[in-house]
C-alpha cells in the first residue's frame, strides 16, 4: 500500500467454486482471463492489488485477500486486522446455497470480525436466471439478517462475465464509510 496508515484490510471468502478468483482477477483488471476453462479450486491463499483513484485525485492500491473455500477451515487465521469482508455466493448452484449460509452466518457471529463490513456478493446472476436469486437470498435469510444485525451486509449483484456489479464493489470497497447501495426488493 502508499500509505500503511490508510490501508484497508480486505478478505474475500466464499463456497468453493463460488467465483472468488474469477471476480477478483476483473476488478484487477487482469488481462488474458480464460472464461472457458474449468476452474481449479484455489488452495491456499492469493493476494490481488486493486488500483484505485482515491478522493485526492491519488493512485492508491488496494490489496485484497482471497483464502479459498477448500480451505474454510482455516478462514480464522485470516481474520485479524481484517475490516472488510467479500463474501462471494454461486447463485447459479441452489445446492451451494446452504452451505454458504453456515458460513456467512459463522463469520458474522465471529468476535474478530465484529467490526469488519460485509459485502454479500451474489456472483454468476448472468447464469442464474431472476427467481434464482430471490431464491438465494431467502435461503441465506437476507431480509433477516437486514433486521437483526445493526452493521447488515451489503448486498451486491456482480458478474465478471459481464462487468455488472464491479464499478460498484470497487466503489464500497475504496470507501472509508459505509456505502449505501439501493437493493432491489424480492419479487
Amino acid at each position: 500500500m502508499d500509505d500503511p496508515e490508510n490501508s484497508i484490510s480486505v478478505l474475500c471468502l466464499g463456497p468453493k467454486g463460488s467465483g472468488k478468483t474469477t471476480l477478483l482477477k476483473k476488478l484487477q483488471n487482469a488481462e488474458g482471463i480464460d472464461y472457458t476453462y474449468s476452474p481449479v479450486p484455489t488452495i491456499g491463499t492469493n493476494i490481488y492489488d486493486v488500483q484505485y483513484i482515491n478522493k485526492h485525485g491519488k493512485k492508491q492500491v488496494l490489496s485484497i485477500r482471497e483464502v479459498g473455500g477448500e480451505m474454510a477451515p482455516l478462514w480464522s487465521n485470516y481474520y485479524e486486522g481484517v475490516e472488510k469482508v467479500i463474501f462471494v455466493v454461486d447463485t447459479s448452484n441452489l445446492c451451494q446455497i446452504s452451505s454458504a449460509a453456515v458460513m456467512l452466518y459463522t463469520l458474522l457471529a465471529e468476535p474478530k470480525l465484529k467490526k469488519a463490513k460485509f459485502i454479500l456478493v451474489l456472483s454468476k446472476m448472468d447464469a442464474a436466471y431472476r427467481q434464482m436469486r430471490n431464491e438465494a437470498l431467502l435461503m441465506l435469510q437476507y431480509t433477516r439478517l437486514c433486521n437483526e444485525l445493526p452493521n447488515a451486509p451489503v448486498l451486491l449483484e456482480a458478474s465478471p462475465l459481464t462487468d455488472e456489479g464491479l464499478d460498484i464493489l470497487k466503489t464500497y470497497l475504496t470507501a472509508s464509510k459505509r456505502v449505501t447501495v439501493p437493493i432491489p426488493a424480492l419479487k
